[in-house]
């Protein structure tokens, strides 16, 4: 399975798919009341940020590079496991889909002892969109909304049924 981006969606995920916490709004307490278990973190800066306010998240997934080459940030837990995977800028291959649900099997089970950190060469953007859709209901997913703030999805049905709709549009 793979999943291309549209220019048609790209304009429309540039939209919040949830609770948007601006930046100058993000501290520890406005934060901590929007996260649950399990929780995963998308991008460099996104969890540079959270886990620098003692986060620490089950899944996290980064690329290493961030907007207009910005010196990478500093991730503040030290992982559990980690996977490395191939994945183009635009798209959710097929590998990549395979590495969040292989790793997501311990945390489900609760046999992780610690974050597991998805290194991703080329992009990860998108791969909040697997999150949503292969992570249980009740999780959090956290990404970064450029020049805005961190974005807060809550997994529930009406999300889940809302990315199902976007990654049909964008199957290949």
């Amino acid at each position: 399975m793979m999943y291309v981006l549209t220019d048609q969606l790209r304009a429309a995920l540039k939209l919040p798919l949830g609770t948007l916490v601006r930046n100058e709004e993000r501290t520890k307490g406005n934060i901590a009341k929007l996260v649950s278990r399990p929780l995963v973190l998308v991008g460099d800066v996104t969890a540079s940020v959270m886990t620098g306010m003692d986060f620490v998240p089950d899944m996290i997934l980064v690329d290493n590079h961030t907007k207009r080459g910005k010196k990478i940030p500093t991730l503040m837990v030290k992982p559990w496991k980690r996977v490395k995977v191939q994945n183009d800028a635009g798209m959710i291959g097929s590998d990549l889909l395979k590495a969040i649900s292989d790793s997501l099997r311990p945390i489900i089970i609760g046999n992780n002892e610690g974050p597991i950190l998805i290194e991703v060469e080329g992009e990860e953007d998108l791969s909040t969109l697997a999150c949503v859709d292969l992570f249980p209901v009740g999780s959090t997913i956290v990404y970064g909304q450029p020049d805005c703030g961190l974005v807060f999805i809550s997994v529930d049905e009406e999300i889940k049924k809302k990315v199902t709709g976007i990654l049909q549009d964008m199957e290949v």
